[in-house]
């Protein structure tokens, strides 16, 4: 059945999710106990929208190998698609203890937290993301081909989720997109979620982690430039960062 886990996996990278659940599908029919078929074959139909497959499916993998991260993770995403925020944070908790350096895993778990209504924990989790997404070089991407689309994953299920709840939907998105170290399109969601209700957005999370992430980046308070913040009196600009030695 190599040929078949093979003919699933390059299914599954080209986004072609109906073909590769019917191949990871046939793999698990024959070789029920292959925890790696049973992973693809949940991502797969998470992807096609039947989320309670997913969660059987990743379960499985699961319960064949118990320390399998990348199956606790997308065992969270099916549980968000289904908005079981509870326990969708128990999922990304196992993955995150099972991989702590995983970013893209502590911002999800984030959104998770903020949508369970524990916004300490959600904040936690986000500045963990943060730290780590200061630590990885841009680019560096070593990662197997089952996460390859994780990125692009969260943005497509915050703009499924757009319709119901739009405004929290834009605030999960600048959250996420911030702990990833992409403050411009961060600032941009935040602004689009504060047209929509600015109580919520002057609420959330954002602003204390914007000036967290420049605070430590040495640059300016941030918050003056967002929709909402009253403005400083004259005289009060804040000044601009003063350049750093050259240290050789």
């Amino acid at each position: 059945m190599t040929q078949r886990f093979d003919i699933g996996v390059h299914y599954f990278l080209r986004r072609e999710y109906e073909s590769a659940a019917r191949a990871f599908r046939d793999v698990v029919r024959e070789e029920p106990t292959q925890a790696a078929a049973w992973s693809y074959y949940g991502i797969a139909l998470a992807h096609l929208g039947r989320a309670s497959e997913a969660e059987a499916a990743l379960s499985r993998a699961i319960a064949l190998a118990p320390r399998n991260g990348e199956a606790w993770f997308h065992l969270g995403v099916a549980r968000s698609l289904r908005e079981e925020w509870g326990e969708a944070v128990g999922a990304y908790r196992h993955a995150v203890a099972l991989s702590p350096d995983d970013m893209v895993a502590w911002h999800r778990l984030g959104v998770a937290l903020a949508e369970s209504g524990d916004e300490t924990a959600a904040a936690a989790a986000f500045e963990r993301a943060l730290v780590l997404s200061q630590e990885v070089p841009s680019g560096e991407s070593d990662r197997a081909p089952l996460s390859a689309h994780r990125l692009d994953d969260h943005m497509e299920e915050a703009g499924e989720r757009e319709g119901a709840r739009e405004a929290k939907s834009w605030l999960d998105l600048a959250l996420s997109l911030l702990s990833l170290g992409d403050e411009e399109e961060a600032v941009a969601a935040y602004e689009r979620a504060y047209t929509l209700d600015p109580d919520r957005a002057r609420r959330s999370l954002f602003r204390p982690m914007l000036r967290l992430v420049n605070a430590a980046a040495g640059g300016p308070e941030p918050s003056e430039l967002l929709p909402g913040s009253p403005p400083r009196p004259d005289g009060m600009r804040p000044r601009p960062p003063e350049p750093r030695p050259d240290v050789r």
